[in-house]
């Protein structure tokens, strides 16, 4: 019975939240401007960088957009000629990348969550493997919130509705890195991305790794 009550009450509070998002009229989100203060780095260990933002094709000023507030992409290349995307997004309500990938043409298969060890934490990470006009690409992707990182979307939703609630602002990034396989195994896919992160997090700032990364 009592099982069944906190069962009760969870579905309450989603139906409440489904509602509230997508009944209230839809304004531009006007964000925090956080990415902006965030110094990605162009050199750190083995890897040399390039701001590619401007291949995202995101119009912020276009309807479709109103959530996101800003978003940032990098392409990193490593020594050993290992190439691979870094992208963040500041937005208000984030879009599954499952339904982005498939409605944009994609091919998509869900890989279980890899566990990212950085230097000081562990990161559970959502990881995808899609494909399209016969190039696969593995992403790994995860949900920060004022430093919390969101294990799912349900989550996600009801801290959305909290925020919406108690009219505050909030910090939202959507971390994601895009690996192409060129050949190689998902398994060295997974290890150069867990290399990637665990270098990337010690050229962060440290008041903003926790934005990023999640509180340890």
């Amino acid at each position: 019975m009592k099982n069944n009550r906190k069962a009760y009450i969870v579905i309450f509070l989603l139906i409440t939240a489904i509602i509230i998002i997508h009944t209230v009229p839809q304004v531009q989100y006007t964000g925090t401007n956080f990415i902006s203060k965030i110094k990605f780095p162009e050199k750190f260990a083995e890897w040399k960088g390039r701001d590619i933002s401007d291949v995202l094709d995101i119009n912020l000023e276009e309807a479709q957009f109103n959530f996101i507030n800003d978003a940032v992409a990098y392409n990193y290349i490593d020594s050993h000629g290992n190439n691979l995307i870094f992208i963040v997004l500041d937005a208000g309500n984030f879009h599954n990348p499952k339904v982005c990938f498939t409605s944009s043409g994609y091919e998509l298969k869900d890989l279980e969550d890899t566990d990212i060890p950085l230097i000081d934490r562990t990161i559970k990470a959502h990881t995808l493997l899609t494909e399209k006009n016969g190039k696969s690409t593995l992403s790994f992707y995860w949900i920060v919130i004022d430093k919390n990182i969101a294990d799912d979307w349900i989550e996600q939703k009801f801290k959305q509705l909290y925020f919406s609630i108690l009219n505050k602002n909030m910090i939202g990034l959507m971390v994601r890195l895009d690996i192409p396989l060129q050949g190689r195994k998902v398994e060295d896919a997974i290890a150069l991305g867990k290399q990637f992160y665990y270098d990337l997090q010690q050229s962060i700032e440290p008041q903003h790794v926790d934005y990023l990364f999640g509180e340890k």
